[in-house]
């Protein structure tokens, strides 16, 4: 995945984290996890493979 995707993947879960919080909804806030966790891991990967 590009530095972009991984940029934009990460801003989609924040927003989904923020408007679950701001509308109370529990099944959102889970369905954020799913692109926090992909981009975080492919940040690091990134970024640990460029230090590696």
């Amino acid at each position: 995945m590009s530095f972009l995707a991984l940029t934009v993947l990460l801003i989609i879960g924040v927003i989904m984290l923020v408007v679950g919080f701001a509308a109370k909804k529990n099944w959102l806030k889970l369905l954020s996890i799913i692109p926090l966790a992909i981009s975080t891991w492919h940040f690091s990967n990134l970024f640990l493979i460029g230090y590696g």
